[in-house]
């Protein structure tokens, strides 16, 4: 559980029939919230006013919402509605009964934490951009020692691409009959490894 300094607190319900009512959205989207959703809370707000912190060009500011789910399911389809219509960072806590998962949306993609697993949040820095940062690496796992997270979260998508595409192919192998073409599918995928294990020894 994220804990800010009083100054910080916000405790605002939001209905989520704002984002389901006002927002033109699909009825399949307009269902997800309805049945996923149980209650959506505007807990903190990271900026100078509250912490004391310069803002940047790129973040003014920082909010933390929670969003307590009826059914542990992914959410990402009713974060990027929330995203797409709040100007601002927003970390998401999000509780199903007693487990917890953070999520950020950085540029278009969303990252989310394994349920429960444990997150120290540094909410610390000489400016805004390096809260968000600190909170992008916390999410995603990357060291503190890596200059350039972009950098790192395009090969962590790269890693996860190449290891999907080996397990399709080593499945494909299983189910195929004729010796030289399970030759040939061996052959791509030995190749696939040895690019996955480029790819990790550079991280």
């Amino acid at each position: 559980m994220i804990e800010l300094p009083k100054e910080c607190i916000v405790n605002k319900f939001i209905p989520k029939k704002i984002f389901y009512e006002k927002v033109s959205l699909s009825s399949n989207l307009k269902q997800e919230f309805v049945d996923k959703i149980d209650k959506i809370y505007w807990k903190y707000k990271i900026s100078e006013d509250t912490l004391n912190i310069s803002k940047t060009e790129n973040v003014e500011e920082i909010e933390i919402f929670e969003l307590t789910l009826k059914e542990k399911v992914n959410c990402q389809n009713i974060i990027k509605v929330i995203t797409r219509n709040i100007p601002y960072i927003i970390l998401f806590e999000i509780y199903y009964n007693d487990e917890v998962q953070y999520a950020i949306k950085h540029n278009d993609d969303f990252y989310f934490t394994n349920w429960n697993e444990k997150i120290d949040f540094n909410f610390n820095g000489i400016d805004l951009n390096v809260v968000y940062e600190n909170i992008i690496r916390s999410v995603t796992n990357i060291s503190e020692q890596s200059n350039n997270i972009d950098e790192e979260l395009e090969k962590g998508k790269k890693l996860k691409e190449v290891q999907k595409e080996i397990e399709r192919l080593e499945n494909k192998m299983k189910a195929e009959k004729q010796f030289n073409k399970k030759v040939e599918l061996n052959k791509n995928i030995l190749e696939l490894k040895k690019q996955k294990e480029e790819l990790s020894n550079n991280e």
